[in-house]
C-alpha cells in the first residue's frame, strides 16, 4: 500500500515525522482527509486533533493550534503555530486557553472573521487536549 510522509513542524522544531497511510487534519473550514496521490494544495488549519493511520492502526494524535498544511501527492507538511503530542500536552494550559477564548467570545461586542477563527481554533485545540488529558 502506498504511504505519504507526514511532517509536523512548529517554530520550536519538528514535532512529528512519520510515514502514514492517511492523514486527517483540522482545517479552518472543517476536517480534511489526505490519502496518497492527493492533489497538491495549501490549506489553512484550525485547531484540534491531527490524526493519522499507518499499518492499519491509528498513530498518536497531535494537537494543532492553527497553521498551514502543504499537501503534495507524496506527503503532508504541517507548519503549525503550535503542536503538541499527548505526552507534552499541558492540561492546565489548555484549560487556561479555553477559559480565555470563551471569555473573549462572551465579552466582545463585535468579533470580525479573524477573531472568530482564532477563538474557534483555541477552543478546538483546548477541548482536544482536555479530552485526552482527562483520561
Amino acid at each position: 500500500m502506498a504511504t505519504i510522509k507526514l511532517e509536523v513542524v512548529t517554530p520550536r522544531g519538528k514535532v512529528l515525522d512519520v510515514e502514514a497511510d492517511s492523514v486527517t487534519a483540522p482545517g479552518a473550514l472543517g476536517e480534511l482527509g489526505v490519502l496518497p496521490e492527493h492533489r497538491p494544495g495549501l490549506v489553512m488549519l484550525g485547531g484540534g486533533e491531527l490524526r493519522y493511520e499507518r499499518g492499519g492502526a491509528e498513530g498518536e494524535p497531535v494537537f494543532i493550534r492553527g497553521g498551514v498544511a502543504e499537501i503534495r501527492p507524496d506527503g503532508v507538511l504541517v507548519l503549525a503555530d503550535e503542536a503538541r503530542t499527548p505526552a507534552n500536552a499541558d492540561k492546565d494550559r489548555a484549560e487556561a486557553i479555553l477559559e480565555k477564548a470563551m471569555a473573549a467570545r462572551d465579552q466582545a461586542t463585535y468579533l470580525d472573521d479573524a477573531e472568530l477563527q482564532r477563538i474557534a481554533n483555541d477552543r478546538a485545540y483546548a477541548e482536544a487536549v482536555l479530552k485526552v488529558a482527562g483520561h
